[in-house]
């Protein structure tokens, strides 16, 4: 079905080349994982196939990458299309229409299929999907897993032969991932040739019928089933990836800078847009100078609000935020915190890496300085001089990550820092939360991630639908609870 023939490819943009001599087969219906840290060249073979590369993404190509007995290179983009389907990390960037009905019927319209037959196939990929619930909703509408679910279907519905999947697993809470799960289960029960490059494993591990480990662009090793099932967490890790089995894992021992001193309190803190009922109501919480709280809860429940309220971007309806026992406006509380947002690309503005994490302060020395260190410690030392909207959007994360590391801001709040990092970036965030919490910085944490939740968190903040919330340490004994109310089993 796929065949790649010693096949190499350097980006225009790049000193080095992305992938490097890559040889190999996928047979129909087979569902392949893609492995290796960030930048290795996952995401150039999705592109290879998709005909994004060498189509749209310019650069040197070598070798040859057959589809369906098709050339990749000489079928144009439109022509695979009919044979490849694409899902990408964030599917707002494939939505064309404003409903779901119109978006999984899109593409079998943009083909002139027959008005009968795209309603058949829109009716046949919601139900196969179990998604009939969302037909008619509005895409902006819709949390992070439905619109996940929504860009499958219309894959589905335009039935092309091959299916690639780029982290679709990485702005998903554990239920969507779960249902991400049954759709791929559903998919290669139809006979679809699936190839997915993931950097968050866990719930895959019983699908796939071989993985391929790649590193700085080369094939290292495959994995045959039962081979890739037999990976301990321990293996996975030396080997840069994610823990395949998450009920397995540890709480390490982390140091706690947490001191007496409250950084942050909320009283009977009511808060949500305006227009809307409120998503937090009389929510009480204290929070420590130096103090990592994780804030969990399915998508929609309020977190990233809960957060823009502390900040200052929205305005609580009612109660009182604190910060060192004085309660502040809002627009106070924007010179006392920094928000790095979900979406790296909302915050990032200068020409180069480094102008990003400079900015206002150029000529400083002891910003430059710590600058310099940043750099260094997130892996970005290289990438310098870079304009921020050619990097990765891993390499995007960390940069958002550096350049709160810059601010003055007491209580720093993130909103998904690892949602597409791979374990030794993983583990560079956590570091770096752990030197800012020893300067006495306050940090808030929205996250999935349960791995790095138990490795960076001293406490956890749940927030549930009808308003409740609780709030506990994270240790070896409530882990198995911090896994329950996040749903992960």
């Amino acid at each position: 079905m796929i065949c790649f023939e010693n096949v190499s490819f350097q980006y225009e943009s790049e000193r080095h080349p992305a992938l490097r001599e890559f040889t190999h087969s996928i047979a129909k219906g087979e569902l392949v994982l893609l492995l290796g840290p960030s930048g290795c060249g996952k995401t150039t073979i999705t592109r290879l196939l998709n005909g994004l590369v060498p189509h749209f993404y310019e650069g040197e190509l070598k070798g040859i990458v057959r589809i369906g007995g098709r050339t990749t290179t000489e079928t144009t983009i439109q022509s695979l299309a009919d044979i490849v389907g694409s899902v990408f990390q964030d599917p707002r960037s494939q939505f064309f229409a404003t409903d779901v009905t119109s978006e999984i019927a899109f593409s079998c319209e943009n083909a002139g299929l027959p008005r009968n037959e795209i309603h058949r196939r829109v009716e046949n990929a919601s139900r196969k999907l179990g998604i009939e619930s969302l037909l008619g909703r509005s895409i902006f509408a819709l949390s992070s897993g439905e619109k996940q679910a929504v860009a499958v279907a219309s894959v589905y519905a335009f039935a092309p032969s091959v299916i690639v999947m780029d982290e679709p697993s990485a702005n998903l809470d554990p239920m969507a991932t779960q249902k991400l799960r049954e759709i791929i289960q559903a998919l290669r029960t139809d006979g679809f040739t699936i190839v997915i490059s993931e950097h968050r494993i866990h719930y895959l591990t019983d699908l796939v019928d071989r993985a391929i480990f790649i590193q700085n662009g080369k094939m290292i090793q495959e994995f045959q089933k039962d081979a890739f099932q037999a990976i301990t967490n321990a293996e996975a890790n030396k080997l840069g990836l994610r823990s395949f089995y998450l009920d397995a894992l540890p709480v390490p021992n982390q140091p706690s800078f947490k001191t007496d001193i409250v950084a942050l309190e909320l009283e009977q803190v009511t808060a949500g847009y305006t227009a809307q009922q409120p998503v937090i109501q009389n929510l009480n919480l204290k929070v420590n100078q130096g103090e990592i709280l994780g804030i969990v809860g399915h998508n929609g429940v309020g977190k990233t609000t809960l957060l823009e309220t502390i900040c200052g971007l929205q305005k609580e309806r009612s109660g009182q935020i604190k910060f060192h026992g004085i309660h502040l406006t809002p627009k106070k509380r924007i010179q006392e915190t920094y928000l790095v947002m979900q979406d790296s690309d909302y915050q990032l503005f200068t020409e180069s890496v480094e102008s990003e994490l400079l900015l206002e302060h150029e000529n400083d020395p002891e910003a430059i300085a710590k600058a310099n260190g940043i750099l260094q410690n997130m892996g970005l030392d290289e990438l310098r001089e870079r304009h921020p909207a050619s990097l990765s959007g891993g390499q995007k994360q960390r940069l958002s990550i550096a350049v709160a590391y810059q601010k003055n801001a007491s209580v720093i709040c993130f909103d998904e820092p690892t949602s597409g990092l791979d374990f030794k970036n993983m583990l560079r965030v956590r570091n770096l939360f752990q030197e800012m919490a020893a300067e006495g910085k306050t940090l808030l944490v929205i996250s999935h991630d349960y791995e790095f939740l138990l490795a960076t968190c001293q406490r956890v903040l749940c927030l549930f639908d009808d308003y409740r919330s609780e709030c506990f340490a994270v240790t070896e004994q409530t882990k198995e609870h911090l896994a329950d109310v996040m749903q992960m089993r």
